[in-house]
């Protein structure tokens, strides 16, 4: 998991209910780094480890998913990497990007690239979209509709 603020701590928490028995926390500050650590530890129990990002990093072949929960390579910066060595990404691995604008950011190109099961950002944007509908005016919404018209309106 790259990143540690609202995006990440929510998947994080999430994918920890799900089973993931291990999670790794990248992030360039340690201690925003340290508290998502801190909760998932006390508060689930996935067991997970803080990996200060402060040089490329290589993605261990034991990992099966990879999620970029930055603001990298979102829009103006849409050519912005991670600092993360494309090269450990293996077809096994999910790869996903929680970047809607543009959805398909480096990493996501990257991630194809290697053969990687990728999830864009505009994927999370529409179901966020679809549960907030459901909440609020209690219509079941597409999301199938919602992201070719998404797609339509951006020229994706």
């Amino acid at each position: 998991m790259f990143g540690a603020g609202g995006a990440a701590r929510a998947i994080a928490v999430e994918a920890a209910f799900a089973g993931a028995a291990s999670i790794t926390v990248m992030n360039r500050d340690p201690k925003r780094g340290a508290g998502l650590v801190a909760l998932l530890n006390e508060k689930t129990r996935a067991r997970s480890e803080l990996v200060v990002w402060d040089r490329t990093y290589r993605v261990p072949d034991v990992t099966n998913i990879v999620v970029n929960a930055t603001s990298v390579g979102l829009f103006p910066n849409v050519e912005s990497r991670l600092d993360l060595d494309a090269e450990s990404l293996r077809p096994s691995m999910v790869v996903a990007d929680v970047i809607p604008n543009p959805p398909r950011t480096p990493l996501i190109r990257d991630a194809e690239a290697r053969g990687c099961v990728v999830l864009d950002g505009l994927g999370m944007l529409v179901n966020q979209g679809v549960i907030s509908i459901k909440h609020w005016i209690g219509i079941d919404a597409d999301p199938t509709v919602m992201r070719r018209k998404l797609e339509d309106s951006s020229g994706l």
